[in-house]
């Protein structure tokens, strides 16, 4: 059996179905005042297997679908969409797994995990195997010619453009140099390139980064650019990656100030919806003596 650390510590966490057994048979231990005979329903796909587990568990039987006092399962709560009608409706709910950003109270008893959890039934599904379904609800034939290497190479490439989420702030800004130097140090016109995280199309612009040295430490400058890569090869909002490049130079250096600036074009607005390719959004992020002296600012944006 995993432990919590193993679990919450991992980026990936395969799990056996004897420690699936064993995760079921904790939940079932914190269940065991709930009523045998109001039934246990499982949400698709994986809260299913739960329920036919946690059945053979608390003696209850599996329902096919749910009845007013019922247990409702899960397998992994996430964003918490698919249990939240339960919970709304007054239903005992809980879930082997839970996320750090998962809604508070949705599976109470739960084992908390940020790692990447793939099930026993699930050893057979791929990344791929979702790009195939994707092309088959646009009406494609996946095994058609120019179509059949797809899949992998859509996954290959996402990987790539959502690097950053390997990658930490720490390390990237973790060398710095002793200097007495105390002007303004800038960086402008850094290209990047990232994915909308409401509809996972690209927006790319540039990005300018200056910051004040507070403490006399100062970084080699392209690990300001790696700085933004690593933001920016994740899902984002322009507003957000503005913003967290802009705490993480404060946070890292121990600057007095810190200013970020960012123009991009984005694709969701350019390809669908209002259909306006030239439109671009520029968002800025002031920190310390940016934020609190006007003469600092316009030194930045001249």
């Amino acid at each position: 059996m995993a432990t919590d650390d193993t679990v919450s510590q991992a980026t990936e966490y395969s799990l056996t179905w004897s420690a699936f057994k064993v995760e079921c048979r904790l939940m079932a231990d914190r269940l065991k005042a709930f009523a045998k005979e109001r039934g246990v329903y499982g949400i698709p796909t994986g809260g299913c297997f739960v329920a036919q587990e946690l059945s053979k568990l608390l003696g209850c039987h599996v329902l096919d679908t749910p009845k007013p006092g019922c247990l409702v399962v899960d397998d992994l709560v996430d964003s918490g969409k698919t249990m939240k009608p339960f919970v709304e409706d007054g239903y005992t709910c809980d879930a082997l797994f839970y996320k750090p950003h998962s809604p508070a109270g949705y599976a109470p008893g739960a084992r908390k995990t940020s790692a990447w959890v793939q099930f026993p039934w699930e050893h057979t599904a791929q990344p791929e195997d979702a790009v195939v379904r994707l092309l088959e609800f646009v009406g494609e034939d996946p095994k058609r010619d120019g179509l059949e290497k797809t899949p992998d190479r859509v996954c290959r490439a996402f990987a790539e453009m959502t690097a950053g989420y390997k990658q930490n702030a720490k390390d990237i800004l973790g060398t710095v140099f002793e200097t007495d130097y105390d002007q303004i140090i800038m960086l402008k016109d850094i290209q990047f390139s990232s994915l909308c995280e409401h509809h996972m199309l690209p927006f790319s612009g540039l990005i300018s980064v200056g910051y004040l040295p507070g403490t006399g430490k100062v970084v080699g400058i392209s690990k300001l650019a790696r700085l933004v890569q690593m933001h920016a090869k994740r899902l984002q909002i322009q507003e957000r990656m503005t913003a967290d490049i802009a705490k993480d130079v404060m946070k890292h250096l121990d600057a007095r100030g810190v200013a970020v600036i960012t123009r991009a074009k984005h694709n969701c607005m350019g390809c669908r919806g209002v259909k306006d390719p030239v439109a671009s959004m520029v968002t800025s992020e002031m920190l310390g003596v940016f934020r609190d002296d006007a003469k600092a600012r316009a030194e930045f944006f001249a």
